[in-house]
């Protein structure tokens, strides 16, 4: 019996040990994590669970993440990376990196955590076209029409596609295949690991269809819009036409697709939303200028700017207007396309601010300045936003 309560009594004194250790290795944990917030791990290390890798967040573009950064209150400046020429580029977020085209002819990989270079690429001529990260290759369009992937941990080269045309598209990488837009008025599915060809639809108008838009994928069609005033869905398999839908001008919006349908703006000052399978239009907004930047989709809710110089909430079902916000611009035209991360929308603007704006009502939560106009479109990351300007500056907020 003695023995008995003996072994209980050093099972316990052993169980509360291992609590106490446990205790103090948590403290140390913790105080070595706030020591890394000063002093960056490898990037090998920083690993981190949210990534946004391609331009408007995923392929369907729907530009919104069901994550809210817990920081982001302010709109502070966490760091700042100068590259050597504007970024009109949008960057990616993988695994702790950061990734952005320039026009100083360079991609660029940046720490997510110091902001530190990692990398750079020198391509062939400047970087419009946002990157997209494929496993271990960032795939790039250049205006020197050649479409890149380069290896993320490095940035060398792993292949090279040439287009028909310059390349400002930014790629949609699903499945194994690659599917970019050109200013040759084609859209081309390229095989991710190879680089080869796999089918080219040339269906837009050669003399006035010039695609500068970035396709969107959804449930096996790729959506395209072209400057011929055309919306495309092409069988994402064989790039066969299943449908198109004209508007009365160019259309310069990359196309959003929610719930099976799909959302665009056009130059003739029509928003349209457009069922995915028939192309059939499901409701028409009619504004008074054109719409120039992507839409953003989230909750029901469809977010777009027009060069009337405000954002607009809409129902995605019916077209009705919830809200909408004047921003600020010097120019009539929104250069910057929102984003959507938790319960607020982040964009830039010609005037050279980032802005922060509430989903339920549009109200401005804050806006950050920086020294020139903003084309490039926020990324969210797990503390921050990150973005670029044409002051050649990556801007990352918190």
């Amino acid at each position: 019996m003695i023995c008995t309560k003996r072994i209980k009594l050093r099972s316990t004194f052993r169980s509360a040990s291992v609590l106490i250790a446990s205790l103090f290795l948590a403290f140390a944990l913790v105080s070595a994590a706030t020591s890394a917030e000063q002093k960056p791990l490898p990037v090998s290390i920083a690993k981190v669970s949210v990534n946004w890798p391609m331009y408007r967040f995923n392929s369907a573009r729907t530009a919104s993440l069901n994550f809210a950064p817990q920081c982001i209150a302010t709109g502070k400046r966490k760091w700042v990376f100068p590259a050597e020429g504007g970024i009109d580029s949008s960057p990616a977020i993988y695994n702790g990196l950061i990734f952005v085209g320039c026009d100083d002819w360079n991609v660029y990989a940046v720490d997510e955590r110091s902001g530190n270079m990692v990398w750079r690429a020198k391509l062939g001529g400047q970087v419009k076209s946002s990157p997209a990260v494929d496993g271990t290759m960032v795939i790039v369009g250049c205006e020197d029409s050649n479409l890149y992937a380069l290896d993320s941990a490095n940035g060398k080269e792993i292949w090279k596609f040439k287009a028909g045309g310059r390349l400002s598209s930014s790629p949609c990488t699903v499945n194994g295949t690659t599917y970019v837009c050109s200013w040759d008025a084609a859209l081309y599915a390229i095989d991710s690991k190879t680089g080869t060809l796999k089918w080219k639809f040339a269906g837009a108008d050669p003399t006035n269809g010039r695609m500068t838009s970035s396709p969107a994928y959804y449930d096996g069609t790729v959506y395209v819009t072209s400057h011929d005033g055309f919306a495309y869905a092409v069988n994402a398999l064989d790039g066969t036409l299943k449908w198109k839908f004209k508007t009365a001008d160019k259309i310069f919006s990359s196309a959003l697709v929610m719930n099976n349908i799909v959302y665009f703006g056009s130059w003739d000052h029509n928003f349209y939303a457009v069922d995915a399978l028939t192309g059939k239009t499901v409701w028409t907004y009619k504004g008074t200028e054109n719409y120039s930047i992507s839409p953003a989709g989230a909750d029901g809710k469809i977010f777009v700017g027009s060069d009337d110089l405000k954002l607009y909430c809409l129902n995605a079902a019916t077209g009705k207007v919830l809200w909408k916000q004047q921003i600020n611009s010097p120019v009539p035209l929104l250069s910057s396309a929102p984003v959507v991360a938790g319960g607020s929308i982040y964009m830039g603007s010609s005037d050279g601010n980032v802005y922060s704006l509430d989903t339920r009502n549009g109200a401005i939560k804050w806006k950050f300045k920086t020294q020139r106009p903003i084309v490039s479109n926020a990324a969210v990351g797990p503390s921050g936003v990150c973005i670029g300007s044409q002051d050649g500056n990556l801007y990352y907020l918190y």
